[in-house]
């Protein structure tokens, strides 16, 4: 028997049978689900589960209603029940800790497919070693017990940074030796470790990595990569460095996880990215949407030592408490990070939306469901979809936004 809990109580079910509820779970949305675009459907073969770790968080959350609306059962791990809303597919819950070998056993039973979206994720010092118990020791147990359980397909998302950082005119790929020693950390180092064993499995467990860029999108609980941009949103005159990264919208990233788990095009890694955006470019892009901020000041790239050693000092100091200080992310705010996602791309054939209609969607679900209620919008993002592609590829001088 498998041990699945639902808002109503826990229910129990034989393994072998269809996980998928009955009821649609939870209230309240905006517009579409997720405050989405179409959402492509395919043909699923009855009764074929699909375990979602991290499920509750923003990519867990919008890879598991995608693959539960596509028809698949879905079976998400999560630390704690997540808020639903109305609209939301069903979705059978496993609630428990990733390190807890029994529950993992308990969750693959049963599954045809594995999407492993949850992990321990933090740029600072890790003095508890929760890095590598989590995103090594965990998802090596995982995979055996995916193995013992005959699991067919394994999906593993991972970060942009265990690829590598190009210029303009030559951007990284997935070939590119890696060159990121500036945003080293024991979270980048336990993902490159766990990358190498994911991909040693071959026909053993066929497995596909996934490394994403900047995800953009609505339904980032925490919130996480969306909190730049909330924060851009409130201040007046924000001070940025030069660096960037390629941005992806969330519903194209999890389009392209259904894809991935439905191909055959396994044993390898694919950098799942959408257009380069300078920190300053989302800064514009915001102003555009809301007024703030009314100002952007580069930061020089002299300052990138003294911020790095200062941020390292206080993130010692504090215990690694605080996620938004660290060396790695102040020196990642300097990384100009070009990598191209053409593979990916031509394998999913993925579209990706103007970024300023991804960064609509984020704020739009900050300021409706509380987290950013000072969100207020001069336009809707259709009416500045055009200028804001131009504003990106221009390269304007700082200044006003």
């Amino acid at each position: 028997m498998v041990e699945l809990t639902k808002r109503g109580g826990t229910v129990q079910r034989d393994q072998d049978s269809n996980p998928m509820g009955q009821e649609a779970l939870g209230t309240t949305a905006i517009g579409q689900p997720d405050g989405c675009r179409a959402v492509t459907t395919s043909s699923v073969p009855a009764g074929r589960v699909v375990l979602v770790t991290g499920a509750g968080g923003f990519v867990g959350g919008h890879v598991a209603r995608r693959l539960a609306r596509a028809g698949y059962g879905v079976r998400g791990l999560v630390r704690r029940l997540p808020r639903e809303e109305e609209g939301d597919p069903p979705i059978d819950w496993v609630i428990g800790d990733l390190r807890d070998p029994d529950l993992r056993a308990r969750a693959v039973a049963g599954a045809w497919g594995v999407v492993h979206c949850g992990g321990w994720v933090n740029l600072g010092v890790d003095a508890r070693g929760e890095a590598r118990a989590t995103n090594v020791e965990a998802t090596s147990g995982l995979v055996e017990q995916c193995v013992a359980a005959g699991v067919e397909r394994f999906i593993y998302t991972s970060t942009l940074q265990t690829i590598a950082a190009g210029s303009v005119s030559h951007p990284a790929d997935e070939e590119s030796t890696w060159n990121l020693n500036t945003v080293e950390s024991p979270y980048v180092r336990s993902k490159r470790e766990i990358e190498e064993i994911l991909l040693s499995q071959g026909e053993r467990l066929p497995t596909l990595v996934i490394c994403p860029g900047m995800v953009i999108g609505p339904r980032d609980p925490r919130p996480t990569s969306t909190r730049v941009l909330m924060e851009m949103a409130r201040t007046p005159l924000a001070f940025l460095p030069a660096g960037g990264i390629p941005v992806i919208d969330a519903q194209v990233l999890a389009q392209a996880h259904q894809q991935a788990l439905e191909s055959d095009l396994l044993g390898q890694r694919l950098a799942l990215v959408g257009p380069y955006l300078s920190f300053r470019d989302q800064a514009r892009l915001v102003a555009r949407l809301t007024g703030w901020p009314r100002w952007v000041v580069a930061l020089p790239d002299l300052l990138e030592k003294p911020l790095t050693r200062v941020a390292g000092g206080l993130d010692r100091l504090l215990g690694g408490r605080v996620e938004a200080v660290s060396a790695a992310t102040v020196a990642g705010g300097f990384l100009r990070f070009h990598v191209k996602g053409d593979r990916a791309d031509r394998m999913f054939n993925l579209k990706h939306p103007p970024p300023i209609r991804s960064i609509y969607d984020a704020l739009a679900d900050l300021r409706r469901s509380g987290r950013a209620p000072w969100v207020r919008f001069k336009k809707e993002a259709h009416d500045l979809e055009h200028d804001s592609l131009s504003i990106v590829s221009s390269g304007a001088s700082e200044g006003q936004a």
